[in-house]
């Protein structure tokens, strides 16, 4: 007893302050979907069960407002299990925040899964015969573009279904693009036809030629099509006349596969006479390079949602029917065994399900988030980079110290959960560069968002973006309102981009000194992780996107032949005045990654590290990259300006397709399209003491090359890409002796290149172009790369399946510090979540581990 007494003591006075002052405690606030009540305090439930939790997400949200913070320590509100549907968007304010020494935590109960969803159960349904099931829907249904089945996003009927177990749908090719006369242009309804490419050819961006007008037609597009509403929208002469259809506008979509971006519009008409399908808006485009989007010759396309396609017995593909009225019908091809009135299908209502505005102290811990409502009908997505104006289930604006720990992020519409910045718009919205983000609910003029964490949790499952930290760069971003000191640990993004395949696992706009590590990125169709700043002409106020650190990612199965020019991890950070200083890539692993070249005879660029247009000044250090299908490290450009080389040092760079270490082309910058002398030259990379193991040659099919691209002219040389003490390894151990191991590139040719050194887009350049060297004559005539050695560094057991890349032997020389290249990834721990599979949306191809490397 005397022990006893002795340790309450003990734990009373460790909770009063120095001066003998009792601490304060700590609140607490129950909910209960299944038993609360709204009525009541939000207690633990007492015995006579006249008081107890809370029922709703909002009603605990505004008990918390209530109390007054100062009396205690915390204040934490604990979500009991089950399902919360919410009626709409919980909305936080400023007024819901904590303070630094008064945290407020929304929280799972222990060992409970609390759901925070969305979505509407649909219940009720009527079995039509064979697969097909039907559901009558409330009045109040919000138009949705998705619908999850016992938690599996289930897809809409796509054009050329081939089987009725194979729901993908087929991809179709731009057969032409349409371009218009000046005076054509001139006209309402080519409002769209907006770029001259040519004289008197200016390019369509909501229309394209779906085959040869002067042959028979393969692709099975029709006017005739149920749901296709042509006399709904805007009169166009030379559209097939409307087929009486009493659906919306637009109730068709196409999604287009477009260079490096994918957008997603709702067909207005068809006219079969010449081959033309219409949209009701334009996709994205730049006129200063309309071959970047675009409904270019041979570029991908699938059509969904058409009604004709959902007599397919047994496909789990499903239509909703918004021709009936008051009460839109939902209609339900059923997979084998499946029964919707046994099963839970779930239809997204919410477009987000919170929202939190200049909130601060807050931490959301161990709860589910998941079906929330982005859909493009009927403006359409035109994609951009970020995909900015598609708004997250979860989104923080101009939030500071929020943690997000050890939730879930799931079967999501759009983007996953993203920290922005919303600032005041000075123009009102007529200027583009200033006009915030469309999701933004409030503006500052001067917000902070600062010192957020993101740990321990998953996205999965995810239509856009798994997560976005910060948007692109507007001229009103000054340097303390962007986010900052954000740290991104230990969290799991897979099946990304399921709806809006362009997009980012993990996604960074304008911001600085934020931490992205141990994370785990894979099962994605573009970038796993992506920090990208899209700077203006104008200089960048305070440092730009300076000082960020990618760091012990796993990232791997990307891509999957979707999507081109796609770097694994990826950092954009300046342009032809300025460079970001201090950014860093350490100790990744990257492996497997497939472009769009294993379908698509365009198809190109799935790189490993992307320093992407002017980007230098990046620290590459201590990265395991192995089995990519372009090159290991890559950039398009370079910095602009001389002395803001990328180090590229100590890394294992193991099987890339087409080369190593890549430029593309690094002379954009100069008037006459060369330098005027060598000191005009900015270097791109300093390659340093780094491993790179191959097995492939020039006459490797595809043509494979170690220093790929455009890398030196006699003039120049070595200024472009300075290489020390490195090791080169080919499999065959027979690297040493390959006369073509090295090239470099001869005096330019007017007659051939214009005013242009050679430089080819990869390496299935001309070899005419090019002088090339042993390894030996390379170090001794060309003089780099002196330090290097031709040896084998003896890795474990680096073949596929095996991966195993450590050094039993340690250091084979070069200067080369090993690492552990298992370090990388989420941190080893019994309370990792982890993600199922996630059903693909599109049809993938991958490259063959075994031997396509």
């Amino acid at each position: 007893m005397v022990l006893a007494i002795l340790s309450l003591v003990q734990a009373l006075w460790a909770q009063e302050s120095p001066n003998n002052v009792p601490a304060p405690p700590a609140a607490t606030i129950y909910v209960s979907a299944e038993d609360g009540n709204d009525a009541w305090t939000g207690k633990y439930p007492n015995p006579k069960g006249t008081d107890g939790p809370l029922k709703t997400f909002d009603a605990a949200r505004l008990a918390v407002q209530a109390l007054d913070k100062s009396l205690y320590s915390s204040i934490h509100v604990r979500f009991r299990k089950g399902t919360y549907y919410l009626p709409a968007t919980v909305n936080f304010t400023n007024l819901d925040s904590g303070t630094e020494s008064t945290e407020v935590v929304y929280e799972n109960y222990p060992g409970e899964a609390p759901a925070i969803s969305g979505g509407m159960r649909v219940t009720k349904w009527i079995h039509e015969g064979g697969s097909l099931w039907r559901a009558s829907l409330p009045a109040s249904t919000q138009y949705f573009e998705n619908l999850f089945y016992n938690g599996v996003r289930r897809l809409r009927p796509r054009l050329g279904l081939p089987t009725a177990a194979f729901p993908l749908g087929v991809y179709f090719r731009v057969y032409g693009t349409v371009y218009v006369n000046n005076a054509d242009a001139k006209l309402p309804y080519n409002a769209n036809c907006s770029v001259e490419i040519k004289d008197n050819q200016w390019e369509c961006f909501d229309r394209f030629i779906y085959s040869d007008p002067s042959t028979a037609s393969p692709v099975p597009i029709s006017s005739q099509w149920k749901n296709l509403n042509a006399g709904a929208t805007p009169s166009n002469p030379n559209c097939d006349p409307s087929n009486g259809s009493t659906a919306p506008a637009g109730d068709i979509a196409l999604l287009i596969f477009e260079q490096f971006s994918t957008s997603k519009l709702p067909i207005s008409c068809i006219d079969t006479t010449n081959r033309v399908v219409y949209l009701t808006a334009p996709t994205a485009f730049s006129a200063a390079k309309p071959t970047e989007s675009g409904f270019i010759e041979s570029n991908r396309y699938l059509i969904e949602n058409v009604e004709d396609e959902l007599d397919q017995d047994g496909a789990g593909i499903w239509f909703l029917d918004r021709s009936t009225s008051p009460n839109w019908t939902l209609k339900y091809e059923a997979l084998d065994g499946e029964d919707p009135n046994k099963d839970t299908v779930v239809v997204p209502q919410l477009k987000q399900l919170i929202v939190a505005s200049d909130l601060q102290y807050v931490t959301f811990k161990g709860l589910t988030f998941e079906a929330d409502n982005y859909t493009v009908w009927p403006q359409g997505h035109a994609s951009i980079e970020l995909e900015p104006d598609i708004g997250a289930a979860v989104s923080f604006q101009n939030s500071s110290h929020i943690t997000f720990d050890s939730d879930t992020v799931r079967h999501i519409s759009g983007t996953g959960t993203d920290f922005i910045s919303c600032i005041t718009d000075p123009n009102h919205g007529t200027n583009p560069s200033t006009r915030p983000e469309p999701e933004c609910v409030a503006t500052l003029p001067a917000p902070s968002v600062a010192k957020n964490a993101i740990e321990n949790s998953a996205f999965y499952d995810i239509g856009v973006l798994g997560l976005r930290i910060g948007d692109p760069y507007l001229s009103t971003d000054e340097e303390d309102s962007v986010p900052e000191d954000t740290t991104v640990e230990n969290n799991v993004v897979e099946g990304y981009g399921r709806t809006i395949p362009a997009s980012f696992g993990i996604a960074q706009g304008e911001g600085h000194d934020n931490l992205y590590t141990h994370n785990e990125v894979y099962d994605g169709y573009h970038c796993a992780i992506s920090i990208s700043e899209q700077l203006a002409s104008g200089a960048p106020h305070g440092v730009g996107n300076a000082r960020n650190t990618i760091s012990f990612n796993d990232v791997h199965n990307l891509l999957q032949g979707i999507m081109n020019d796609g770097g694994s991890i990826r950092i954009q950070s300046g342009n032809d005045y300025y460079t970001a200083p201090g950014n860093k890539i350490l100790n990744n692993r990257i492996h497997d990654v497939t472009d769009a070249s294993i379908m698509d005879a365009n198809g190109y660029g799935g790189h490993g590290i992307y320093m992407d247009d002017q980007t230098g000044l990046v620290d590459v250090e201590n990265n395991l990259v192995y089995r990519v299908s372009a090159s290991t490290v890559y950039t398009p450009h370079g910095p602009a300006k001389p002395n803001k080389a990328n180090l590229i040092k100590n890394n294992i760079l193991a099987y890339g397709r087409l080369g190593m270490i890549e430029v593309g082309d690094p002379y954009p910058y100069y008037p006459s399209g060369i330098p005027a002398s060598p000191d005009d030259v900015a270097r791109s990379f300093k390659v340093v003491s780094n491993l790179f193991y191959f097995d492939r040659s020039l006459a490797s099919s595809p043509a494979f090359s170690v220093i790929a691209g455009c890398a030196w002219t006699p003039f120049a040389y070595p200024l472009f890409e300075d290489f020390e003490s490195n090791l080169y390894w080919r499999t065959d151990g027979k690297f040493a002796g390959d006369h073509m191991a090295f090239s470099v590139q001869k005096e330019e040719d007017t007659n051939t290149m214009d005013t242009k050194p050679p430089c080819a887009p990869g390496p299935a350049y001309d070899p005419t172009w090019y002088d090339f060297y042993t390894f030996k004559h390379w170090m001794t005539e060309v003089h780099e790369d002196e330090e290097s050695i031709v040896a084998n560094p003896k890795f474990k057991r680096p073949e596929y399946p095996y991966d195993d890349y450590s050094l039993p032997d340690g250091s084979p020389g070069v200067g080369f510090s090993p690492f552990l290249p298992d370090g990388a990834g989420r941190y080893p721990s019994s309370s990792l979540i982890m993600p199922p599979a996630i059903p693909a949306t599109f049809v993938t191809e991958k490259f063959n581990p075994s031997t396509d490397y």
